[in-house]
């Protein structure tokens, strides 16, 4: 089967240099990539993956230049054969070539999507001995270029505990939603603010701390990001506590899902109480601050 294609836009012959276009679409684009209109995808007969007409992008074209790049028309791409046991997870990806102005799709792994240019459409899940599409799981990659607060949590939970570390803490992990996609080579923030916490009994040497974990997995998979000191000042009375963590997804890293969640507790033995009931008081964001 022929791969379907298509032309970068702007990307057919004329008088102007096809290399300074995609700069200027670069830096209009502040460096980022991703979907501005994501696709709708379909299962189809066999293992043919349809990818219906009006989606619109803007893709890493390998070269320390972007394209814009989209189609109006249905495609068909072919999905591979589910592995033996257990499951694989597939992509159906767009290949810019900037030499020839022209974009290819195809169907790869989620490793061979590591540190590639392009833009990836499609999240595949085929489970074992999949032999038809409509047997697998088919996500469009959400929208990205432009979206900047991903996940979130507002919200005022009451109660008092005793942890005395981001480990037992996990008994009450606050989680932003939805899960995350991190993107290679994307800057994060996330950043947690509590604005009522109260020490009952203990020296007030408190934490407050946000982590992650793969998505999916439970609470006590996930790993401490940054940790913030909260020194309570006195028993009974409202102390507020915050802690924010940047960083980077490397580009060589693959695409995964996280789940984001934020925590609090304290140094040595002693109890804490949260919260207050007129006003929310947690607030829990997720960030995605470019490239």
């Amino acid at each position: 089967m022929t791969m379907p294609m298509g032309r970068l836009a702007w990307g057919q012959g004329a008088s102007y240099d096809a290399v300074d276009d995609r700069a200027v679409i670069t830096a209009l684009s502040n460096g980022r990539v991703g979907l501005i209109q994501p696709v709708t995808v379909t299962a189809g007969a066999g293992l043919q993956i349809i990818i219906r007409g009006g989606w619109l992008g803007v893709a890493n074209c390998g070269d320390l230049t972007s394209a814009v790049v989209g189609n109006r028309e249905d495609l068909v791409v072919l999905a591979n054969p589910g592995p033996a046991s257990g499951s694989r997870q597939d992509q159906v990806w767009l290949d810019p070539d900037p030499d020839e102005g022209t974009w290819e799709l195809s169907v790869i792994t989620a490793a061979q999507a590591v540190g590639r240019p392009g833009l990836p459409l499609v999240d595949i899940t085929v489970p074992a001995n999949a032999n038809l599409a409509s047997q697998m799981t088919l996500g469009a990659v959400d929208a990205g270029l432009e979206r900047r607060l991903m996940a979130q949590l507002t919200q005022n939970f009451t109660g008092t505990w005793n942890h005395t570390s981001w480990g037992t803490a996990q008994a009450a992990d606050w989680v932003a939603r939805p899960d995350v996609l991190m993107e290679p080579g994307q800057w994060y923030r996330v950043r947690a603010t509590f604005s009522m916490l109260q020490l009952v009994s203990g020296n007030g040497n408190g934490r407050v701390g946000v982590g992650w974990r793969a998505a999916g997995q439970p609470a006590s998979a996930a790993i401490a990001g940054r940790v913030a000191a909260v020194p309570f000042i006195g028993a009974n009375r409202a102390t507020a506590g915050s802690v924010e963590w940047i960083f980077r997804h490397a580009k060589t890293d693959a695409r995964v899902w996280r789940t984001f969640s934020a925590r609090v507790w304290l140094a040595q033995a002693g109890v804490y109480y949260l919260g207050v009931n007129e006003q929310p008081h947690l607030q829990l964001t997720v960030e995605d601050i470019g490239s």
